[in-house]
């Protein structure tokens, strides 16, 4: 060896040496809290899974008993009668614009303030009752199912 060349540390039997590490930084101080002491971090305990709400359907309707299966049948007639005095004058208004259309050919040439009478006709006069006949179901359908917690309940 020269002697200009570095020489390398040998411990044991020729094994270098391992170099000590580098002295860490120090850890960041928690910044002041409105008080000026130090800010804690407080979490929350783990919450647990709540246990599943238990309505009057289920446990009444796994009986399977006469009653069960009448209020399961009159449950389902309501809602049937609910959804068919739904679908029948929903069906009315969407078939009357064809309808209108081949009866009356100058809806598609005629205008009102600009527009078309076609576009006049689905907008104001479709598109609207439409809505209505919607809102007016989901009233009823809310209507069928209160009735029937409720007899679920009287019954307990």
């Amino acid at each position: 060896m020269t002697a200009s060349a570095p020489k390398a540390a040998f411990g044991h039997k020729g094994a270098p040496v391992p170099k000590a590490p580098a002295p860490k930084a120090p850890a960041p101080k928690a910044p002041a809290g409105p008080r000026g002491g130090r800010r804690e971090v407080v979490r929350a305990p783990r919450r647990t899974a709540r246990p599943a709400a238990t309505s009057p359907v289920a446990g009444d309707l796994y009986k399977q008993d006469s009653y069960a299966r009448s209020l399961v049948a009159s449950l389902m007639r309501a809602q049937m009668g609910v959804t068919l005095s739904t679908l029948l004058p929903a069906a009315a208004i969407l078939l009357a614009y064809p309808l209108l259309a081949v009866l009356s050919p100058s809806l598609g040439t005629d205008h009102v303030f600009g527009v078309p009478l076609s576009l006049v006709v689905l907008g104001g006069a479709i598109y609207p009752p439409m809505v209505l006949l919607g809102l007016w179901y989901v009233r009823r359908t809310e209507r069928v199912e209160r009735r029937f917690v409720e007899l679920l309940k009287d019954r307990d």
